[in-house]
């Protein structure tokens, strides 16, 4: 018990130092020589993906530096779904605590910022995100159909991933983009959307769509519904969403051949879409 004893600590200061030196030293040994890559593959693999980066460096105060990170599906010959040149990261001593094998870092990528959290969850992961301000047209997120995005991208989110059973996938995520234009083969001038600000939850194989709205662009849009995912092919995830819709009078001349498409006009009346996200039914 005399190692509870304020007293025993005044009289042994010296000591006392030393060990916080040592625990400090010890910190500074584990986070910078952890084998972040092997653990980061090792979450990653299970789900289909691939980890790569090319060194790994001390970064004070505390973690390491990886340079040049990708991460990308093993389908070869897929773009990747994240870049960034330098990656700080840390062993997450939360869930080290657990036994769940994980870590945590921050990277300045897509001319923002982006947080994350990743460790093992049975056979699967669970991902944590914090995007701040994430460039839209770096993204190339639609580059193989031709179209392209613009804008600037904030949100978070969680999901958990099993990939032996994908019906126990979960998670929800709350994403806003500012300024946001898209813009589709051919012809047509992009399309300003403004402000969107969209809110899914994902629960039993249903990807429920409790948000989508837009404001302040060319289209104002206001809807919700689900997508209940194929676990085989996501192009045949069945859609059951409906929104409303309404032109500015700058979109309702600059977009008129696609207003003329709709089964109605814009008015108080709601869309609606469903059939598979291959082959989208609107009515």
């Amino acid at each position: 018990m005399q190692f509870l004893s304020l007293d025993y600590w005044r009289a042994h200061r010296l000591e006392l130092w030393y060990g916080i030196a040592g625990f400090a030293l010890f910190l500074v040994f584990l986070f910078a020589t952890f084998p972040y890559t092997p653990a980061i593959q090792g979450v990653l693999s299970p789900l289909g993906l691939r980890f790569d980066s090319t060194e790994q460096e001390l970064a004070l105060p505390f973690g390491a530096r990886l340079s040049n990170v990708s991460i990308r599906s093993l389908t070869p010959g897929t773009p990747p779904i994240f870049q960034s040149r330098s990656v700080h990261i840390w062993p997450a001593l939360g869930s080290l605590l657990l036994l769940h094998p994980g870590v945590s870092g921050n990277a300045d990528s897509y001319g923002g910022s982006l947080w994350f959290n990743v460790h093992r969850l049975g056979d699967g992961a669970r991902i944590s995100f914090d995007a701040s301000k994430l460039d839209l047209a770096s993204l190339h997120l639609l580059r193989q159909i031709g179209a392209a995005l613009g804008g600037e991208l904030s949100g978070d989110g969680k999901i958990a991933i099993d990939p032996v059973s994908p019906i126990d996938n979960g998670g929800a995520a709350h994403l806003v983009a500012k300024g946001f234009l898209i813009r589709i083969p051919g012809p047509m001038p992009a399309t300003r959307l403004g402000e969107v600000d969209v809110k899914v939850r994902l629960d039993k194989g249903i990807l429920q769509v409790e948000k989508l709205k837009s404001s302040e662009g060319d289209l104002a849009i206001d809807g919700h519904g689900s997508i209940r995912l194929d676990p085989e092919d996501w192009h045949q995830s069945a859609l059951a969403l409906q929104f409303m819709l309404a032109p500015s009078a700058t979109a309702r001349q600059g977009l008129a051949f696609l207003i003329n498409l709709l089964p109605h006009p814009p008015n108080g009346v709601p869309y609606r879409l469903g059939g598979t996200i291959a082959s989208p039914l609107l009515s």
